[in-house]
């Protein structure tokens, strides 16, 4: 097991218990993975941390943030260029561009070998860490042709690996209540939600703005099927009135307003999400038709905030990635705040602005200063990572964001890409997708010298992929197919596809971002404000 240090840290401390708990100038003492004490005074510390390394980090310290909605696997993939306006998620996974762009290039190619698969995985959870995202949705793997979630630096709502902590299950593809097997679907949902041995149900409810979308969920109303443990991502159907419901059942929500917007022209009605008194949490989706991480998401959930009235204050914006989002996974009595007695899971941000939560939703990747995860640094200002650093057998790999020096600590006991770092991975990456045919066909080579070896060909490391699923034939008819040729077509996977860079910049996702026409105007340039200083 990993050595966890004891240290403390010195800077302006966002508890997030309140609005008005900060304190200016307060030391937060970390032990054995857990926040030991929290004081205005460096005289009332613990006297077992008189010596210890105290870091001044002339930053604000926040929990670390929570990300309830990602498909990590796809997050290697540049932003698609949505082509038009969609409203339900069963119509735009047809198009061709989406098809040869996003789908095949993941599960045909990167998904599918060890060699990529694990630069993959490395390269997302860098890719998380360094916006401060300290738990996310997990990465599931076939690991010698078994099943398994990913193990490494982050922590996993599916895998949190922490008795305290209860996992949390999921289910992406819509539960279709008609057809031969309709009976033995509801079972399985209700068996599943109902599951004692786990936590909260993460259920992608209602995705779009028509009927089509709402009636997903009226069919978990009708059949019963929705009560404390039912997360529903997105919800972006739903009247007032189903948000009300939900709220009387116990269930929360998770908003992804960046993407609701680009596919859908649209996000949630926040007035009626705040009449209801629903929990919300926030969550990126993915980089295809998302936010890049969750620093992104808090941008573009703070605009939508604006233009529908600022319904919630900046203090309930950053509640929906951290204290509210710990509650969603029932996890609140150990994460989301700063408490004496919690889970060390930490971020610091340079700086010490005015408002504590707008500096916050206004921070950029270069910004972010300190990671902590379970009481290990795990990325952040290099001299930091340093002084942090406890094991010697594992380096700190170095990078430079924004002219910043910053250092990744990625190595987790027992985890099978502890040979990779983000440097090698996105090297790999970048070989790998700038010609994927090549790759393919090298990949069968080799295959096909180990079968004349006589030796085994099953691929060590490969991915599982939630968001490519099988329509099963009695419920076809559900899904919408607006352009027959659409679906008829098969476009081949595209030859070359550049690696979505690791930070919200870069000339060519600024243009992606003007090209997108289900987004406002404003919205593309309260983005870039944030970014392009």
């Amino acid at each position: 097991m990993a050595q966890k240090p004891s240290f403390v840290l010195h800077g302006r401390i966002v508890t997030m218990q309140a609005e008005s708990r900060i304190i200016n100038d307060g030391y937060l003492a970390i032990k054995e993975g857990r926040i030991a004490a929290i004081t205005d005074d460096q005289r009332k510390l613990p006297a077992e941390f008189s010596g210890k390394v105290i870091v001044e980090t002339e930053g604000t310290i926040y929990p670390g943030l929570i990300d309830l909605h990602n498909h990590f696997v796809y997050n290697v993939l540049p932003l698609w260029v949505v082509p038009k306006r969609y409203d339900n998620r069963s119509q735009w996974p047809s198009h061709p561009e989406y098809r040869a762009g996003v789908s095949k290039p993941i599960k045909q190619a990167l998904a599918k070998f060890s060699v990529s698969a694990k630069a993959l995985v490395r390269y997302v959870e860098a890719k998380a860490l360094l916006s401060g995202t300290t738990t996310g949705q997990g990465m599931r793997t076939q690991v010698n042709g078994g099943s398994r979630l990913f193990r490494g630096a982050l922590r996993f709502a599916e895998q949190p690996e922490n008795e305290s902590l209860p996992p949390a299950r999921s289910m992406v593809p819509d539960l279709v209540v008609t057809g031969a097997t309709a009976a033995e679907r509801i079972s399985n949902f209700r068996e599943a939600l109902n599951d004692e041995s786990g936590g909260v149900y993460f259920y992608h409810l209602s995705e779009g703005i028509d009927e089509s979308a709402r009636r997903h969920f009226s069919n978990l109303k009708i059949n019963d099927l929705i009560n404390d443990k039912l997360v529903g991502i997105h919800s972006l159907g739903l009247q007032e009135t189903d948000l009300n419901h939900l709220q009387q059942k116990g269930a929360k929500v998770v908003w992804s307003p960046f993407s609701n917007q680009l596919l859908y022209g649209k996000t949630i009605d926040l007035r009626a999400l705040k009449a209801s008194g629903l929990l919300f949490s926030l969550g990126c989706d993915w980089s295809p038709t998302g936010s890049k991480n969750i620093l992104q998401e808090l941008k573009v959930a703070w605009f939508a905030n604006q233009q529908q009235g600022e319904v919630f204050s900046n203090y309930e914006l950053v509640c929906a990635a951290s204290s509210n989002a710990a509650a969603v996974t029932g996890w609140g009595a150990h994460l989301g705040t700063l408490e004496a007695g919690k889970l060390a899971d930490i971020l610091v941000i340079k700086g010490n602005e005015d408002d504590a939560y707008m500096q916050l939703i206004k921070a950029a990747e270069p910004e972010v200063e300190l990671v902590i995860i379970d009481g290990i640094a795990r990325y952040g200002n290099l001299d930091f990572m340093k002084r942090l650093r406890v094991d010697t057998a594992h380096p700190i790999e170095e990078l430079t964001i924004g002219n910043r020096q910053k250092g990744f600590y990625l190595y987790r006991e027992n985890s099978m890409i502890n040979d990779i770092g983000f440097n090698t991975a996105t090297q790999t990456l970048t070989e790998i997708m700038r010609d994927l045919p090549g790759f393919l066909n090298r990949m069968e080579q080799e295959k096909a010298t180990l079968l004349d070896l006589g030796v085994d060909t099953q691929e060590e490391f490969t991915l599982e992929l939630d968001n490519e699923f099988e329509i099963e034939s009695d419920v076809f008819q559900e899904y919408e197919h607006p352009d027959e040729a659409e679906l008829l077509a098969d476009p081949p996977m595209v030859d070359a596809i550049e690696l979505d860079t690791h930070t919200v910049s870069g000339n060519d996702y600024w243009e992606r971002i003007e090209a997108q026409q289900n987004i406002s105007a404003e919205l593309k340039n309260w983005l870039k404000s944030c970014y392009q200083h």
